[in-house]
């Protein structure tokens, strides 16, 4: 015999456990400021559309809502109008989806409320109030009927 005691090593809970490092990337890559710094960055990168246009870049149109049913999707124009807003070219971001200007602030400030609070270890990030989803998926909703109903124009 070793002088070994039956005793199991004590282990700390996984929520006072420090990640591995190889856990560090997974951590950043599945949260959602680290896409929505994605989205603002790429809206002020990616060249900007014309009015006219219909695709970003000469992409092809990727929604799959729209391209079985031929109808607009609550969201179609809202890569167009993040990145016309992006390039502050407001008045045709609003022409390709009216809540694209909102919706990028929200997500800018968003973002820049999480990196200011990752220098201040102590303090946690306050959650968004649930109002605010709720409030912007009404507002979806309401576009996406007044397109419907010919109110908005639906673009192409």
């Amino acid at each position: 015999m070793c002088g070994v005691t039956g005793t199991a090593p004590v282990t700390k809970p996984m929520s006072e456990q420090k990640h591995p490092p190889a856990n560090a990337i997974f951590t950043v890559l599945t949260a959602d400021w680290f896409w929505s710094l994605c989205i603002v960055i790429g809206a002020i990168v990616i060249p900007a559309p014309s009015l006219g246009a219909s695709t970003v870049l000469g992409l092809p149109k990727l929604c799959l809502f729209r391209n079985i049913t031929g109808i607009a999707c609550p969201g179609c124009g809202m890569t167009r109008s993040l990145i016309a807003t992006g390039h502050l070219h407001f008045v045709d971001a609003v022409a390709f989806h009216p809540l694209g200007p909102p919706v990028l602030l929200l997500l800018m400030f968003y973002c820049a409320t999480h990196l200011m609070k990752l220098g201040f270890r102590k303090g946690k990030l306050q959650a968004i109030p649930r109002s605010v989803p709720i409030a912007m998926t009404a507002c979806f909703v309401i576009v996406w009927v007044a397109r419907l109903l010919g109110f908005l124009p639906t673009p192409s």
